[in-house]
């Protein structure tokens, strides 16, 4: 379950860092941008990862489900 969104975390935040290079990359700027990209890569990798694993309605989460369907409902037949 969270290997799944920790994969899929992972596939945004890279095709998201890569168009931000796309879209940022200026051919006269000299300057080592490394540092710049693992950063943006980071941040999107742990705020996608959470809110996937956060929202997803899988019954491996975090907060259990009660089912409620018998509770309330007395028995009628008798013992024996």
């Amino acid at each position: 379950m969270f290997g799944q969104c920790l994969l899929i975390g992972t596939g945004i935040s890279g095709l998201s860092t890569g168009l931000y290079g796309v879209i940022t990359d200026d051919k006269y700027d000299q300057s080592d941008r490394k540092n710049e990209y693992i950063t943006i890569f980071t941040i999107i990798l742990l705020v996608s990862t959470i809110l996937m694993f956060m929202f997803s309605n899988n019954s491996n989460s975090l907060v259990p489900t009660i089912n409620l369907e018998g509770v309330g409902q007395m028995n009628t037949k008798p013992p024996f």
